[in-house]
């Protein structure tokens, strides 16, 4: 009997963690990058002339008070740049009516260099989304 009370102290414990783990899996929908302001539609290649490029997020269960973070990475530039490094970040703090995060990355003064590039999205350090587009 005492092993029954124990095991079912446990399934307790565990029930009682379930809503606090799931709501970690808290994060974005509808990203959308882009060289248009506004875009509707996801572009997975971009050119190489591009004025920027844009990201836009649905916020989606970020606790107030958390931080978003945005990061550019220059995946593979044919070694223009080092490989995987960080072009651009930039952070936001959540208030509690925010629910879209914005975020671009202006045109260097010789173009984007062809190549491979992620835009990263964090929420209080931990990543949560990975978003792969290139630059032709």
């Amino acid at each position: 009997m005492h092993e029954i009370k124990k095991a079912l102290r446990a399934i307790a414990f565990t029930a009682a963690l379930a809503p606090t783990s799931t709501a970690w899996a808290s994060g974005f929908e509808n990203i959308i990058i882009s060289n248009a302001k506004d875009a509707d539609v996801t572009e997975t290649t971009l050119p190489a002339n591009s004025a920027a490029i844009y990201l836009s997020a649905d916020i989606d269960e970020v606790s107030s008070g958390s931080k978003i973070t945005v990061s550019w990475i220059a995946i593979d530039t044919n070694d223009v740049a080092p490989a995987n490094y960080k072009i651009d970040e930039v952070s936001f703090d959540i208030g509690s009516l925010e629910n879209h995060v914005n975020s671009s990355l202006s045109k260097p003064n010789a173009g984007f260099p062809v190549g491979k590039y992620e835009a990263v999205l964090s929420v209080d350090g931990k990543v949560m989304e990975t978003v792969d587009f290139s630059i032709k």
